[in-house]
């Protein structure tokens, strides 16, 4: 990222009586601004504000030449008399000085009339978004902490997988984790599939089409763009009646399939297919939902149905039990998009055999943590973590007997009642670490080959 620093500055002594000297009812204050005004120069006094593109602030020659002999013998005036300055710290000044320190301007996005009336969390989600994909990457880490702390609490926590944990909003900001992200995948485009959220979560799923330009987590970058999937989840507080702060955000991305992608698996091939994922099957919008379509959707109902498809999907008793249960929930043409290795199931029977259950055979005495869960009108997402004892193969893993945790991002979307369309990320590289595998290493060593 780049951007400019700036100290505080001393009134110069007037410049041997040049007319360059500006109205004494005139201040000056330089602001370098990451959003719609960058490049101005503010001027800022008893007259109003002034606003001049820097690019056309062209000074006539007439007075250019007449100054020009004035400001160099002021120039060397000052550098003999003026005190020493530590350039890049700021120079204190006496209280009663007329000028003010340097304060860069807020980014305030300009919002579709239609989103002006979005859930909090939601609202405070698509402000950060729009201040991240085009603003962040110009701006320094300083400038950018004061922008992010307009969605970020001050207790901010922000998990992921792959890089690092980092906690408040400057800590977000200086933990090189959005910067390594920048610099592997130096050009790139995300789309949004899915975007919900009430006033006090959100959730988001993206693909991002990227040029992988640099290594990442020790695997050699192919130099070529690739497609992956991510998701987020994002739990708020209200702050007044208007607005939200995010306290907490998890990130994942389906690194299985990123990996299979470029020609180095980690996982075994799945039954399904792999690596085509979607947004909704429906005209809600892309990212779906549109707040203004959901209000009109049940939520009640939708809530209620993909809290059954959680709990009796996952955490139901053995892997041929509670098969009236889950097909109670899910609609017979239904679509559910897994993460790399598991695939894309398409009806009832296919996610009963090849996504239910294996999960429910390689895990006994299963258990399900929901850290965040919540719908818009149809549309519903959940993270948390599930928990078994490791009885059997899954995903290629043999049987361990351990206790293992599981992250997951769910989402589904309900129609009349039943689940048409789900998708699933799970934390694998957690689960090789909890039996002292090392995924992205084991990545890193496999021998590149073309996969579709």
């Amino acid at each position: 990222s780049s951007g400019t620093s700036a100290a505080w500055v001393s009134r110069p002594p007037p410049l041997l009586g040049s007319s360059c000297v500006p109205p004494p009812y005139l201040s000056a204050t330089m602001a370098v601004s990451t959003g719609d005004h960058a490049g101005y120069l503010h001027l800022t006094g008893d007259e109003p504000m002034l606003r001049v593109q820097k690019q056309k602030a062209v000074h006539s020659a007439r007075w250019a030449l007449g100054c020009f002999a004035s400001v160099a013998a002021a120039f060397t005036v000052g550098r003999q008399t003026a005190p020493s300055v530590n350039i890049g710290a700021p120079v204190q000044m006496p209280a009663d000085a007329p000028w003010s320190p340097w304060v860069p301007q807020l980014f305030q996005p300009v919002l579709q009339p239609a989103y002006t009336n979005e859930p909090l969390a939601k609202s405070a989600v698509r402000r950060f978004d729009m201040y991240l994909m085009t603003q962040a990457a110009f701006a320094t880490p300083a400038v950018k902490t004061l922008n992010v702390e307009q969605w970020l609490a001050p207790d901010f926590l922000y998990e992921t997988v792959g890089f690092a944990t980092s906690r408040t909003p400057r800590g977000w900001c200086e933990s090189g984790e959005e910067d390594q992200f920048r610099r592997t995948f130096n050009e790139s485009v995300f789309s949004q599939m899915l975007f919900l959220g009430t006033d006090d979560m959100a959730s988001t799923t993206s693909y991002g089409s990227v040029f992988w330009g640099n290594d990442l987590l020790g695997v050699l970058a192919p130099n070529d763009w690739v497609y992956f999937r991510v998701a987020d989840f994002y739990a708020a507080r209200k702050i007044s009646p208007v607005a939200a702060q995010l306290y907490y955000n998890f990130m994942i991305i389906d690194f299985a399939d990123l990996f299979r992608r470029v020609g180095r698996p980690v996982l075994p091939p799945a039954p399904l297919p792999e690596g085509l994922v979607l947004t909704a099957a429906a005209n809600d919008g892309v990212p779906a939902p549109l707040s203004v379509v959901a209000k009109a959707q049940d939520a009640a109902t939708a809530l209620k149905v993909a809290k059954a498809a959680l709990q009796e999907d996952w955490i139901g008793s053995g892997a041929g039990a509670g098969t009236k249960q889950w097909r109670s929930h899910w609609h017979s043409n239904l679509t559910f998009y897994g993460p790399g290795g598991i695939g894309r199931a398409h009806g009832t029977e296919q996610y009963r055999q090849y996504v239910l259950e294996p999960f429910r055979a390689a895990f006994d005495d299963r258990s399900l943590d929901t850290k965040i869960f919540g719908c818009e009108g149809n549309y519903c997402g959940a993270f948390g973590e599930l928990s078994g004892r490791h009885v059997g193969t899954w995903l290629g893993l043999e049987a361990s007997g351990k206790i293992l945790s599981i992250r997951f991002a769910l989402n589904w979307r309900v129609v009349d009642g039943l689940v048409q369309e789900g998708w699933a990320l799970f934390d694998i590289p957690a689960v090789f670490k909890q039996l002292d595998l090392d995924f992205f290493a084991m990545a890193a060593a496999a021998r590149p080959h073309i996969h579709s």
